[in-house]
């Protein structure tokens, strides 16, 4: 007795895996990325004087409190969605 069904017509969660860890990677890519854009920024502003401070509407304890802040605290909305 054969059986009818090919080794094709079966389904596989492989494609649905795959796609899953593709955007994972993605997402950890885009994370990290963020972290250093966001970590060069914090040092850039780390580096403004007080005047330049007042004109961006931040006071000298903002800032540093921003600039204190762990290389991995990123807000989620400068994580890319792509």
């Amino acid at each position: 007795m054969t059986s009818d069904i090919s080794r094709t017509s079966v389904p596989t969660l492989r494609p649905a895996v795959g796609s899953h860890a593709r955007s994972v990677w993605r997402w950890a890519l885009s994370f990290v990325q963020a972290a250093f854009v966001v970590a060069a920024e914090r040092h850039q502003l780390s580096s403004l004087d007080d005047h330049l401070l007042k004109d961006i509407g931040l006071s000298r304890s903002l800032a540093e409190r921003e600039v204190g802040r762990a290389f991995l605290d990123v807000p989620a909305e400068r994580i890319s969605r792509r």
